[in-house]
C-alpha cells in the first residue's frame, strides 16, 4: 500500500509543483528497448505511408498498439542508446513506426494521406486553439471517407458524480491510485473534480456539445460526428485502441472526412 512517507514533500494541493514531477514522470515512461532512423524519411503522403504499411496516425502513442499505425507523441522516446528527434522517422522495438511531432504546428503530411486517426486522451492537454488547428490539420491528412477517432475525459460524468455522490468519483480516485504517481489522492469530492481541470497538464475538458463545437470548427460537418461507445466505431480496429483502463470517464467521438 502506497502512503505519503514514500513520497517526500508531496502535496495533492499544490498544482504547479505536481506538473514538475509529471513531466518527470512522463520522461521516465517514455522508453523502448530498440530506435532505428528510417533512412527514407517521414512519409509524406498517402503512397509514402502505404509503402511503410501504414494506414493512419495514433497521436500520444509512443508504441501503438495499431500494426498499421504511426505513432506519435511530442514527449522524446529514448532507448538504452539513442533518442528521438523532432522530423525523423524511427521503428521502434523492431515492429512499430514513431516520429515527435507537436500538434500546435502543421504536420509534415500531404493531404488525403491516410485512412484514419486516433488520439486517446490528448485533447483535453491543449488550448482551445489548438486543439481546433489540430483537428483542422487531421481533418487535411485524412483521405475521402477516413475517419477520426478521439477520446477525452467526459465532463459530464465527473459533475453527475459529484452532484449524485454514485461513486464514480471514489472510483476514479482508486484507478488513479493503480498509476503509481504520487501517494493516494484526498478523497474530498470537490478534489476530485478540480484534478482534472488543474492536473496532467490538462488544458480544456469537454462533453459532447464541446467536442462537436470544435470538431465544426475544424472544418467537420455536423451530421457527420458521432457519439460511440467504448470500442465501437466506423472501423473495429481503430475503434480497439481503446484502453480499458480509462472507461469509467471517457467520451468517445467519431468524425468523418
Amino acid at each position: 500500500m502506497k502512503n505519503q512517507d514514500a513520497f517526500p514533500g508531496w502535496d495533492w494541493d499544490d498544482p504547479e509543483d505536481l506538473a514538475v514531477r509529471l513531466d518527470a514522470f512522463s520522461g521516465d515512461v517514455a522508453t523502448c528497448q530498440k530506435l532505428e532512423p528510417a533512412a527514407g524519411g517521414l512519409p509524406q503522403d498517402h503512397r509514402g505511408f502505404r509503402d511503410l504499411g501504414l494506414t493512419g496516425i495514433e497521436f500520444a502513442a509512443f508504441r501503438t498498439a495499431h500494426p498499421e499505425g504511426l505513432g506519435t507523441d511530442l514527449t522524446a522516446l529514448r532507448s538504452p542508446d539513442a533518442t528521438t528527434e523532432p522530423g525523423t522517422l524511427y521503428r521502434v522495438d523492431g515492429d512499430r513506426w514513431f516520429t515527435q511531432l507537436d500538434i500546435g504546428r502543421p504536420l509534415p503530411f500531404a493531404d488525403a494521406s491516410v485512412d484514419w486517426v486516433y488520439a486517446e486522451h490528448l485533447i483535453e492537454h491543449v488550448t482551445m486553439p489548438v486543439a481546433v488547428g489540430w483537428l483542422r490539420e487531421a481533418r487535411r491528412v485524412l483521405r475521402p471517407g477516413g475517419v477520426l477517432r478521439i477520446t477525452t475525459p467526459d465532463l459530464a460524468r465527473y459533475l453527475v458524480g459529484y452532484a449524485t455522490d454514485d461513486g464514480f468519483l471514489a472510483k476514479h480516485r482508486r484507478r488513479l491510485g493503480t498509476m503509481g504517481f504520487g501517494p493516494p489522492m484526498p478523497q474530498r469530492p470537490a478534489f476530485l473534480v478540480n484534478q482534472i481541470f488543474r492536473y496532467y497538464g490538462h488544458q480544456w475538458i469537454y462533453d459532447l456539445d464541446e467536442l462537436r463545437h470544435v470538431l465544426t470548427r475544424a472544418g467537420f460537418e455536423a451530421d457527420r460526428i458521432r457519439h460511440c461507445a467504448y470500442r465501437q466505431g466506423a472501423r473495429a480496429d481503430v475503434a480497439d485502441l481503446d484502453t480499458a483502463f480509462r472507461t469509467d470517464e471517457t467520451i468517445y467521438v467519431e468524425a468523418d472526412r
